[in-house]
């Protein structure tokens, strides 16, 4: 395997390289490698993991797992949570120790989605999937012992895609229906944002480890079948969270990204957009890192969740 010419840090350069091509057979068969290491979790003795089956909104019915710590007592505020994948892979076992540790550390409820991925249907299938969560949670939120004034969104990768999307829908919804605000908070963790693929991270990262510009170009032609083939096209209204013309009034964000990751460009231009719009941003740039490098258990990697989590807390939790 050919090591990049970038300078990663030692602790992500011999991350593999993630073959993507646009063959809905070998989409398919990289979901299911990732669904399979579910196969080797636990849950924790310390959190309770219940399962829920929520109706959708473009009808049918989505999967959410709601994690609480045991200890948790009471209403409490709550995180729903987008998985990352390209829009095309199912979730991971670390995906559920990265989620029960949050709800653990926060002292959170934490909803995570098991929305359907882009090889079964294109945009808008996990969209409706996601922000139909939200409406759960908020629907059931004294039934579920959830504090509405303290919902946040989060998601990694197209996970931050999907975060972003929803917190743009429901922004909206609620600003035409006159209604308070339904998110407090969005942390966006290398986000997916922008379909048009052209930023220079987007352009010149050929071979990062995990993700590179030949996979950001896949993932977008599976979720947005045609969006790349027509220069002219825009895409859906919140498909895309980047060419979206008005932030103001969007909820506070978290936005962190990687230094060597396709993505890392439109995450600073997406915070860039916000704070000019006078939504409060926090954001964090982890140095010598790769996409997913939170996966790695390492120096770096420790440092960053300790942030995150710090401004998770102040964001949301904190009165």
């Amino acid at each position: 395997m050919k090591e990049s010419s970038h300078a990663i840090a030692p602790a992500f350069k011999k991350l593999p390289n993630l073959p993507v091509a646009n063959k809905v057979w070998l989409l398919r068969m990289l979901s299911l490698l990732a669904s399979a290491s579910r196969l080797f979790f636990r849950w924790s003795e310390r959190v309770i993991a219940t399962e829920h089956a929520i109706p959708v909104r473009d009808a049918g019915e989505v999967k959410v797992i709601e994690v609480t710590p045991k200890s948790l007592i009471g209403v409490a505020p709550a995180i729903v949570y987008y998985h990352g994948g390209g829009f095309f892979m199912s979730y991971g076992g670390l995906h559920l120790k990265k989620v029960e540790a949050y709800a653990e550390q926060l002292r959170v409820r934490l909803f995570f989605v098991e929305y359907r991925l882009s090889t079964q249907q294109p945009f808008p299938g996990a969209l409706m999937d996601c922000v139909s969560a939200l409406d759960w949670v908020h629907d059931n939120a004294e039934s579920l012992q959830v504090d509405r004034d303290r919902v946040a969104v989060m998601g990694d990768s197209a996970g931050g895609c999907l975060a972003a999307s929803v917190a743009q829908l429901v922004c909206d919804e609620n600003e035409q229906r006159q209604q308070p605000k339904p998110i407090r908070a969005q942390f966006l963790i290398y986000p997916v944002l922008d379909c048009d693929c052209k930023t220079p991270s987007a352009r010149s990262f050929h071979d990062t480890p995990v993700w590179n510009t030949r996979n950001n170009q896949v993932m977008w032609q599976v979720y947005l079948p045609g969006i790349q083939d027509d220069v002219q096209a825009l895409p859906p209204a919140y498909a895309s969270p980047a060419h979206r013309h008005d932030f103001r009034g969007l909820p506070s964000a978290y936005i962190e990204s990687a230094e060597y990751d396709p993505l890392r460009d439109e995450a600073h231009a997406y915070a860039d957009a916000l704070t000019a719009a006078g939504v409060h941003v926090v954001r964090l740039m982890v140095k010598g890192a790769v996409h997913a490098y939170d996966f790695v258990d390492c120096e770096i990697s420790r440092s960053a969740e300790n942030e995150r989590l710090t401004v998770m807390r102040e964001l949301l939790c904190d009165e």
